[in-house]
């Protein structure tokens, strides 16, 4: 599986200034693409602090809410990639805006995807950052997958995880991974369907299946 950038960016909207109609907390995050002559393409992803209280512990995009001093939605996330990765944004070659996503927590969620220019070693911050995760693309076909269905949803919805050896991917950021790869890598692999065995976020524990 392999991300034409050049098609992608011409594919990707370049409107930076673009704010959402929205009623939710507006935010938004760096999808990093990163080429390594022996991991191949992938994306860089974090494992947020335990010690958050938004979202602690889970893995995420860099990124986050964005504040009065961000002259928009671009400069929010490169802010927050240089506070919480410790790489200056001149590293990332930004190709394009992709859709926004509604979370089910009322966020609403503007990616932005970069083509990461550096070495894969990163000076996080240890206050927000508990360690980053290189993911390759290629990964994704082996590694456990499963799906939850929400309950007393119409149309139908789902909850998607991938199992990796750093955590367990979830939530919003991997939801924006999967219509990302299905919309420019024709990734369609199916996942398995499950119950959930946890009666909190995140509703499963791959280990106990």
């Amino acid at each position: 599986m392999m991300l034409d950038l050049t098609s992608l960016s011409e594919k990707l909207s370049q409107d930076w200034k673009e704010k959402p109609d929205t009623n939710e907390t507006v935010s938004s995050v760096i999808i990093p693409i990163f080429h390594d002559p022996h991991l191949g393409q992938g994306l860089i992803l974090q494992q947020r602090s335990v010690h958050l209280k938004s979202h602690p512990g889970q893995i995420a995009f860099p990124g986050g809410v964005m504040e009065e001093g961000d002259a928009d939605l671009l400069d929010c996330a490169l802010r927050e990639w240089e506070e919480e990765m410790g790489v200056p944004r001149s590293r990332l070659q930004i190709l394009g805006r992709y859709a926004g996503l509604k979370t089910r927590t009322g966020y609403h969620i503007t990616p932005f995807v970069g083509l990461y220019e550096g070495e894969l070693k990163f000076s996080c911050n240890i206050e927000e950052v508990e360690r980053t995760i290189t993911l390759p693309l290629q990964s994704l076909f082996t590694l456990p997958f499963y799906a939850l269905k929400i309950p007393n949803r119409k149309p139908e919805e789902y909850v998607y995880y991938f199992d990796l050896e750093d955590g367990l991917l979830w939530g919003a950021t991997c939801e924006i991974i999967l219509r990302f790869l299905k919309e420019f890598a024709h990734f369609d692999r199916k996942p398995k369907l499950v119950a959930p065995n946890l009666s909190q976020p995140p509703f499963l524990d791959p280990k106990r299946l």
